[in-house]
């Protein structure tokens, strides 16, 4: 690239990298989703130059086609610098080595630039407009009184789908990585729950970034409070569990179960905020009908059927620990689905099924942060892989508490060892914990709904498993081997 350095954050410079060097640079990127494919077209397609200060950047869109046909697209904020420069600040995402008459340079993730992020941190503070090259982009306020984004920002590492760049001690910027046209769950929720409800255990969404693209919407980063000192809540549970599966603690004095029951208070909370009646359309809720229990039993029956084919074909390669729990099982699929018959049966019908609304829809203990007296909820994405009408749905808010349930049985059995009497230990913590939630929880009044999610999930589990990590198969198989030998309230 001839000229100036920053001649590569141009429109045409940047339209002309190639789909190879495009594809290589994705595919190292933790929050690429199409990873698993053989071979992919990339190319960019919308150029949105962003200036301040006497320094230039360029936001792109990533246009993704893979082999049938599908197109994803993703967000790069692109940042040029001279090379030696460069060292000083070590950018981990390097796209291209860019070059000058006189000087060499490297085009890389603008997110490792700190000159860039307290750029952004202005544009989210001033509610500014970028105009671009197929594309534009803008803030939108959504808080009256935001914090000062003022001081030193860093970006979280380790995260799966989006970047996040922390702002002194006070606010969280999470830039989406995967555009999807429309309005964002994430968004949505946290700020109907911000602005509609007097919910407070979820951080208050300050300002959101976004896309216009040929008339279309769509939300590229949201900026919350930052929950400062708080703690992941897989980590906590997950340290909780340990120590009382390694002591001779009583249940009565473990921690966590006054924990958990907040957490089941937190997410009644929740629920209740999000099944207040309203008038738009995206959150009214509405009662069950005998359909929606058809749908939601259909689809705990197909988990069932993929899960027991999966065992039949799989369960002979699996390791010693998973191998004899699924052999035992691999028979008993007719038994599986006479057991979910027997639930939805004793669920009576609709009018026990309660009222649909919006929920989490990804709950999990990873979902939550603990401070040192009370549980905030974060990330309203819902499940990444699932379509974005499908997660903006109203569903029942008892897949939330199915969700949870699940993620205590995979702390139980991530915190015991092999040892017998450590197994022991760590069952007795998860069915503390299960009836520590569902006491918090209060509303039970229909179990047999939640077992039905439940066991969806467990099937879910086993299929993920078995496809992605089959030394984990265990857990599943063991949840699978328990609700077949409970009974049916």
């Amino acid at each position: 690239m001839a000229g100036a350095l920053e001649n590569a954050l141009t429109p045409h410079a940047l339209r002309s990298i190639d789909s190879a060097t495009l594809a290589e640079f994705l595919r190292e990127r933790r929050w690429f989703g199409e990873k698993s494919q053989p071979t992919f077209e990339a190319r960019i397609v919308d150029v949105i130059p962003v200036s301040g200060e006497g320094q230039r950047w360029a936001v792109v869109r990533i246009e993704v086609t893979v082999p049938d046909g599908s197109v994803s697209s993703y967000q790069l904020p692109l940042a040029v610098r001279e090379r030696e420069m460069s060292r000083a600040h070590a950018p981990a995402a390097v796209l291209a080595l860019v070059e000058s008459a006189v000087v060499r340079g490297l085009l890389f993730d603008a997110i490792d630039d700190p000159a860039f992020r307290s750029r952004i941190a202005r544009a989210l503070s001033e509610g500014e407009h970028f105009p671009g090259d197929g594309a534009s982009l803008r803030s939108e306020k959504v808080a009256k009184r935001g914090p000062r984004l003022s001081g030193a920002s860093h970006v979280i590492g380790g995260e799966q789908s989006n970047s996040s760049i922390v702002f002194g001690d006070s606010a969280i910027f999470k830039l989406f990585r995967r555009l999807e046209g429309g309005e964002s769950p994430d968004v949505e929720i946290a700020r109907y729950l911000t602005a509609h409800t007097d919910f407070r255990h979820t951080p208050e969404l300050y300002a959101v970034l976004v896309v216009d693209h040929d008339g279309e919407r769509t939300v590229a980063g949201m900026l919350s409070r930052l929950v400062a000192g708080a703690m992941d809540g897989w980590a906590h549970a997950l340290a909780r569990a340990r120590a009382f599966t390694h002591s001779d603690a009583d249940h009565e004095h473990d921690p966590f179960a006054f924990e958990a029951k907040q957490l089941g208070q937190a997410t009644a909370a929740l629920h209740r905020a999000l099944a207040t009646p309203t008038d738009d359309p995206a959150f009214a809720p509405h009662d069950a009908t005998a359909a929606d229990v058809a749908r939601w039993a259909s689809a705990a029956r197909k988990s069932v059927e993929q899960g027991f084919d999966l065992l039949a074909r799989l369960a002979p390669k699996l390791d010693a620990r998973s191998s004899p729990l699924a052999m035992k099982l691999a028979g008993r699929r007719f038994e599986a689905l006479a057991k979910l018959d027997a639930i939805v049966h004793s669920l009576g019908g609709p009018a026990a099924a309660g009222i649909l609304s919006r929920h989490h829809g990804d709950y999990h203990l990873g979902q939550v942060l603990r401070t040192e007296h009370e549980w905030m909820i974060i990330d309203f994405e819902g499940e990444p892989t699932r379509p974005l009408a499908e997660r903006r749905a109203l569903n029942s808010p008892a897949r939330d508490v199915a969700g949870m349930l699940r993620s205590f049985a995979y702390a139980a059995a991530t915190a015991a060892s092999h040892d017998e009497a450590d197994r022991e230990r760590a069952a007795q913590w998860e069915t503390m914990v299960r009836a520590a939630f569902l006491d918090g929880y209060g509303d039970t009044s229909a179990p047999a709904l939640i077992a039905i999610f439940e066991l969806e999930k467990l099937f879910y589990e086993l299929a993920y498993e078995l496809n992605n990590r089959p030394t984990w198969a265990w857990i599943p198989l063991t949840g699978i081997e328990k609700m077949l030998a409970s009974s049916v309230s």
